[in-house]
């Protein structure tokens, strides 16, 4: 009877231990099964969060590539504006209205009208350039002193070309004497007393009028033109820190667009949320996958 009783308390031990052992190995299966696939959701979870982390990015580096790129159209509007207006106020006054009107005698006054359609040519695209960066500039004050430079350069554009105009005139009228006293068909020695006397008159009177448009020429044409080139040395210098201006606002406004993407790159609100909800989502698939097997 003890015997019996021996086998079967042995045969019930062993049951035991076979139940314990088959549970251990449905346990070690079954976490061995729920970490497979918490490895392969974990897997897609990251790639679907780098995928989206690689969109967004691309997407920040976009809109800081657009954000600067029209900043720095802006600054070379303005800048070109600038520099297009100041290029044609020197081209009028140094190369239309610096004139020495005594270059010109009976030989060359032809052209004087050719000088004076260039100037007026020059003062013409100056009036363009200067509307194109009224259009352009926001700095009134820049505006205003480019728009003195032009108006005092325009009074010495207007007394050049009325002396020019002048002188043209005399030397004109000089240049019809001399050929007629100079031609081969005309002997000015046998003319008569009242003819000599007209001729010598109409000289006498025609230096006369050449005096008189040269006489403190090189004075008022001086003074206009010290004017002139003092507007045109501040509008430089004001155009200088404009420039200056608009450069470090530009500069300045890509750091603050380049540190925000930063920010968003290396903390993003979705990458951060994301992998925030990682460890949950990890929590409830080891105890989904672990209970299934039990």
């Amino acid at each position: 009877m003890i015997s019996v009783n021996i086998v079967l308390f042995v045969l019930i031990c062993i049951s035991i231990l076979l139940i314990i052992g088959e549970s251990y190995l449905i346990y070690t299966q079954g976490r061995k099964n729920a970490d497979k696939a918490d490895v392969r959701l974990l897997t897609d979870i990251l790639s679907q969060i780098h995928d989206r982390n690689m969109e967004e990015n691309e997407l920040l580096k976009s809109n800081l590539n657009i954000h600067t790129g029209q900043n720095n159209h802006i600054f070379n509007e303005r800048k070109n504006a600038i520099l297009a207006y100041f290029s044609s106020l020197n081209t009028w006054m140094w190369d239309g209205l610096n004139v020495s009107v005594q270059d010109y005698n009976h030989v060359n006054f032809e052209e004087i009208t050719k000088r004076i359609t260039n100037i007026k040519d020059y003062y013409n695209q100056t009036n363009i350039s200067f509307a194109v960066m009224q259009l352009t500039i926001d700095s009134e004050q820049l505006v205003k002193i480019g728009y003195e430079a032009m108006m005092d350069t325009l009074k010495l554009h207007h007394f050049v070309e009325n002396t020019m105009k002048n002188y043209q005139k005399t030397l004109s009228w000089e240049k019809t004497l001399l050929d007629k006293i100079t031609s081969k068909d005309y002997d000015f020695f046998k003319l008569s007393p009242d003819m000599k006397s007209f001729y010598e008159r109409q000289a006498r009177e025609n230096e006369e009028d050449k005096r008189r448009v040269l006489e403190g020429y090189n004075d008022r044409h001086w003074e206009l033109f010290k004017q002139a080139i003092a507007d045109r040395n501040l509008f430089r210098d004001v155009a200088k820190e404009e420039l200056s201006d608009l450069e470090n606002d530009v500069y300045s406004k890509s750091s603050e667009k380049t540190d925000e993407l930063k920010s968003l790159l290396n903390g993003g609100t979705s990458q951060a949320k994301s992998i925030g909800d990682l460890s949950a989502r990890r929590e409830y698939v080891y105890s989904r996958e672990t209970e299934n097997k039990f």
